[in-house]
């Protein structure tokens, strides 16, 4: 039993779901965070390791950068709409040629680009209480809040955009050094020779034999007609030979 052959149009759909159903657990789990956990404040997950922290971004991803007002705010709002139409437009323009790993690519960074555009455009002071993108995974990875603290002693706070974002690029690095690869390999293996067309071997003329012409065939000429009423043969009026025996016994004859 063979199984039913999934269409370029299915597969569009379901990583379009996917894709959607990241955001929307983005979108949930920020506002379970934001109602049940109280800013700066550690929720310790795993001792030493991992943290529920709170906080409010208005830079960069990851909480880099620094916060330039309403007008960086603006610029990142432009910056994740562009991103966000690039991916998509790239990716249901090439989606026929994409592999898994491209196509995993583009829903997670798809997925990204809009979780966090979703928090720069529409969580205002005025609107919501807070200003910027939530975020709240907080990682430590010099030895726990005890120790001294460093770049990786926590780690940039982040969200599951953020991941979503990261985890994409990784993908994207590894499809193109995976690519690259076999591109390589493949040509190192070609031979040159072998591609090029053999010339084309010259087939010997079949000897042409002298045909010999049919004789002409002479077609017999057509009898000319007679003159009518004239003496030839068959002609009423042609003279019946005189025979030898009437002429003797003309000469015989005492009356001539």
């Amino acid at each position: 039993m063979t199984k039913p052959k999934i269409t370029w149009s299915k597969r569009l759909i379901v990583c379009l779901v996917i894709s959607f159903l990241l955001v929307v657990v983005d979108f949930t789990v920020k506002w379970i965070v934001e109602r049940n956990c109280a800013e700066y404040v550690a929720n310790e997950v795993i001792p030493n390791f991992f943290y529920i922290t709170k906080s409010y971004n208005t830079a960069v991803a990851f909480s880099i950068g620094r916060d330039w007002g309403v007008g960086g705010r603006v610029l990142n709002i432009t910056v994740s709409v562009v991103m966000s139409g690039l991916i998509y437009f790239y990716w249901l323009t090439h989606d026929r040629k994409l592999t898994r790993l491209e196509r995993a690519a583009a829903v997670l960074l798809g997925a990204g680009a809009v979780g966090n555009l979703i928090d720069r455009a529409f969580y205002w002071e005025a609107t919501t209480g807070f200003d910027g993108v939530i975020d709240m995974f907080q990682f430590y990875l010099g030895g726990g809040p005890s120790a001294p603290a460093g770049f990786f002693n926590p780690f940039a706070t982040f969200n599951v955009a953020d991941a979503c974002l990261v985890i994409g690029i990784v993908i994207v690095l590894i499809a193109l050094i995976v690519d690259a690869i076999v591109h390589r390999d493949t040509s190192m293996t070609r031979d040159p020779r072998l591609e090029q067309k053999p010339a084309p071997i010259a087939q010997p003329k079949p000897e042409e034999t002298p045909v010999e012409e049919p004789e002409p065939v002479e077609e017999p000429k057509p009898e000319e007609p007679k003159p009518e009423g004239g003496e030839g043969e068959g002609s009423p009026f042609r003279r019946p030979p005189k025979s030898s025996a009437s002429a003797s016994t003309r000469r015989s004859s005492p009356w001539v």
